[in-house]
Formats: structure tokens, C-alpha cells, sequence
């Protein structure tokens, strides 16, 4: 015959074993996650368009300038203030 202890033991689970779970859900959400970003890295389409160089005198012809003109980068801002 058991004793009460013994029986007490049996019927009580461990006590870590919520610790357990949230562990492995976790190491789950890890790799799912790894797994998503990999695959999505993977399938997009590499960008091949091409930018078209634009033509300064339209540019200066159409507006104000500011900055240095022979700047590798021109930025054009059209506003209606009306």
C-alpha cells in the first residue's frame, strides 16, 4: 500500500511544465518567423527598372533653383497654394 505522500506525488504534475509550454511555443513563433522572412527574401522580385536622366534646362526653365546645380540628385516640389 502507498502512503499518503506517495499518492499525493502521483497526482500532482509537474510544476514547471507551463514554463515548458510557453518555452516551446516561443521557439516556435522563433522559427515560423525566420522561416516567413526567409521565403519572403527569397521570392521578391528583384527591382530592374531603370530611371530616365531628365533634361536641366527643363527643370531651371520651369521654376526656381536652389542648390548646387551639378548635384547628383535634383528634387523638384510643385505646389498649389490656392
Amino acid at each position: 500500500m502507498t502512503s499518503r505522500q506517495e499518492r499525493r506525488q502521483n497526482n500532482n504534475p509537474p510544476k514547471n511544465t507551463g514554463h515548458k509550454n510557453w518555452m516551446m511555443m516561443g521557439g516556435v513563433t522563433v522559427v515560423a518567423t525566420a522561416i516567413a522572412i526567409i521565403a519572403f527574401v527569397a521570392l521578391s522580385p528583384e527591382d530592374t527598372t531603370t530611371l530616365e536622366h531628365t533634361d536641366d534646362a527643363v527643370l531651371a526653365s520651369s521654376g526656381s533653383l536652389i542648390g548646387d546645380p551639378n548635384a547628383p540628385v535634383t528634387l523638384v516640389e510643385f505646389g498649389d497654394f490656392q
